[in-house]
């Protein structure tokens, strides 16, 4: 059966995308385990990660606001949708009516196709934790919305739409609200999840590295490879299950930016590059009032799990990307 990934060429989809291929299958909505004989990626751009190059991936290059790609991957042979696809905080605050469009209104319309099927789809929603950003502490799955960001409030609109099309039978939706995800392997200082990823790209590949942040700032994490995991494991929890809501927060590690930089200190057996600290007051006021930390009580008792300390996250950076 079909199962249609969008934005798979970006750092989050890239690595579901080979999460779904190892597994090989996927539960449907009617609880029936399909296999998976055709992985339609849908992206901007080609992709060329090596997953890439299995002969159950097909790639459909363009933007997913065109009918003609929508109804060219939409189609009665899919069985789920993962929609990753997205413009993000720094371009959705650049271009308003852009990230509207694409955010918002490309999501209706790949839910109204499903909804066309007839079928009842699968359909994996990709969240943000930047739906709070509220002043909570500590976020569970009922902590109100309150988005101070356009990003975060079509995410917040999205999650509504999958609650919507699910009670009306259109879609058997689910999805996460990520934390921040790590470790992005290319450098943007403009990016607060670039800057953070730096903490350990940097040193990792080599080269010293400045930390604008306070040292007890705490936030909660992922690795991308936890992230994707989850994100195929609870697409495949039966819906009954999902007690707290169709969209629900990501198990995180919990972790402060002084503890991320001790783990990374502490690597043995490879030169790693220098940390050093350099406050940076407005990548600070980024910050205030964002969660920092996920209740995972619920998640856990769920099948779902988080990144086991700071070390694993590092793991990932070093097997993906260094020699």
């Amino acid at each position: 059966m079909r199962v249609v990934l969008t934005g798979g060429g970006g750092f989050l989809g890239s690595h579901v995308a080979r999460v779904l291929l190892q597994q090989g299958s996927f539960t449907d909505s009617s609880g029936r385990t399909r296999e998976i004989s055709e992985l339609v990626v849908a992206d901007l751009n080609a992709v060329s990660q090596s997953w890439a190059s299995d002969g159950r991936v097909r790639q459909v290059v363009g933007d997913i606001t065109s009918p003609q790609i929508l109804e060219s991957v939409i189609t009665p042979e899919c069985g789920a949708v993962f929609h990753f696809a997205a413009m993000l905080k720094a371009d959705a605050s650049k271009d308003f009516s852009a990230a509207l469009n694409f955010n918002v209104r490309a999501t209706i319309d790949l839910l109204e196709r499903c909804r066309m099927l007839g079928t009842k789809p699968k359909f994996f929603f990709a969240s943000s934790i930047g739906v709070y950003a509220n002043g909570h502490d500590t976020i569970d799955n009922f902590t109100r919305h309150a988005p101070v960001s356009s990003y975060g409030s079509h995410k917040a609109i999205g999650e509504l739409l999958i609650d919507d099309f699910s009670r009306a039978g259109a879609i058997d939706g689910r999805g996460l609200r990520y934390p921040m995800v790590l470790t992005r392997p290319g450098r943007n200082d403009a990016s607060v999840s670039g800057t953070m990823s730096g903490i350990i790209r940097e040193p990792m590949l080599g080269a010293d590295f400045a930390i604008p942040f306070d040292p007890e700032l705490r936030m909660p994490v992922t690795s991308a490879h936890k992230a994707a995991e989850m994100s195929v494991r609870v697409n495949d929890l039966a819906a009954e299950r999902l007690t707290e809501g169709r969209v629900i927060n990501m198990p995180s590690l919990n972790v402060s930016v002084s503890e991320l930089a001790a783990a990374v200190g502490n690597r043995s057996g490879r030169k790693v590059g220098t940390l050093s600290w350099k406050a940076d007051p407005a990548i600070a006021r980024i910050f205030e009032g964002r969660p920092q930390a996920i209740d995972n009580r619920w998640a856990l008792e769920n099948g779902l799990e988080a990144d086991a300390d700071a070390n694993a996250i590092i793991d990932h950076f070093v097997d993906d990307y260094c020699d």
